[in-house]
C-alpha cells in the first residue's frame, strides 16, 4: 500500500452536488526517498542526521521506510511507519522488524515521542549483519525561509561503523 492509498478514501457528500472527491480531498505530496550511504558511527557519537525536503507549507508528514533486512515470508521488509509534524516532542510510528531472527519472527512495536521513547524504531537499518542502526528522531524543521525538511535522526547501538539502509516514502499531510 502506498502512503496516497489511505488519505484520498472515498466519502459520501450529499450535499455537494457535481463535486467529485478528487475535486474536494487534496492529494498529498509524495516524496520517494533512499540512503544507502550515511555513514552512522556507534555510540557515545552523536546520531547521524538525514534531511529529507518537503514542501516549506508543510504541517505533518506521514513517512514510511523500508530496511533491506527481511522479516518473516515473502521477502516482506522490517521497518517504520511514522506520523511527524513541526514539534519535536509528538512523533509516533509503528515499527516492524525486532531484535533477532528476522526470519522466523516479525516483531511490531509503536513507539511515541510524547510517551518518552528514546527510539522510533527498531534496529533494522543497517547493511551489514546484524541489527544495530535505528531511528532516533524525525521531525519538520525549517531551515531557511522557504525550506522545509524532516529532519531524521540515527542512532548506532553497535561497536562498528555503519552504513544506514533505508528506502521509503514521505507523504505530506498539510
Amino acid at each position: 500500500m502506498r502512503l496516497s492509498d489511505f488519505l484520498e478514501h472515498p466519502t459520501i457528500h450529499s450535499a455537494l452536488s457535481g463535486v467529485t472527491v478528487d475535486q474536494h480531498h487534496i492529494r498529498p505530496s509524495n516524496v520517494e526517498i533512499s540512503n544507502t550511504s550515511l555513514l552512522v558511527y556507534p555510540l557515545p557519537n552523536p546520531p547521524a542526521t538525514w534531511d529529507i525536503s518537503v514542501p516549506f507549507d508543510a504541517q505533518a508528514v506521514i513517512f514510511s521506510l523500508r530496511s533491506s533486512k527481511s522479516v518473516e515470508e515473502g521477502d516482506a521488509r522490517a521497518g517504520v511507519t511514522g506520523l511527524a509534524s513541526r514539534n519535536q516532542f509528538y512523533t509516533s510510528t509503528a515499527s516492524l522488524g525486532g531484535n533477532g531472527d528476522l526470519g522466523s519472527a516479525a516483531y511490531n512495536a509503536i513507539y511515541s515521542k510524547a510517551a518518552g521513547a528514546l527510539n522510533l524504531s527498531h534496529k533494522v537499518f543497517n547493511t551489514e549483519a546484524g541489527y544495530y542502526v535505528s531511528l532516533t528522531d524525525a521531525w519538520l524543521v525549517a531551515t531557511g525561509p522557504a525550506t522545509r525538511v524532516l529532519r531524521t535522526y540515527w542512532t548506532n547501538y553497535g561497536g562498528s561503523i555503519y552504513t544506514l539502509s533505508c528506502y521509503g516514502e514521505v507523504g505530506v499531510l498539510g
